[in-house]
């Protein structure tokens, strides 16, 4: 599935937040048909700069993905949103 691939490579940072706070970033990529990352642009930031920066990361790090079904691809490419949301829940490891 599309966003657990830039999910899994997402490092989310220890940056220190309320519990339970909502941080979230929003993005849009852009798959060519033979699965080449050819955009990824965040389209709603959040209001922590850490967050959106290890979001923008995750760029480098996913440049090839499988190629998306035929009946998603419009013209050469599909455009697809994914939201990036900080776990602030997670107690810190002791």
């Amino acid at each position: 599935m599309l966003h657990d691939r830039f999910y899994s490579a997402w490092i989310q940072p220890t940056t220190t937040v309320a519990s339970g706070t909502k941080i979230s970033t929003l993005v849009k990529v852009r798959i060519e048909k033979g699965g080449h990352v050819s955009k990824f642009e965040i389209i709603k930031p959040s209001e922590n700069v850490v967050v959106n920066e290890s979001v923008a990361a995750i760029a480098k790090r996913v440049t090839e993905v499988d190629a998306p079904p035929t009946g998603l691809v419009k013209g050469d490419h599909y455009d697809v949103k994914i939201n990036f949301e900080l776990n602030t829940n997670q107690e810190t490891a002791k």
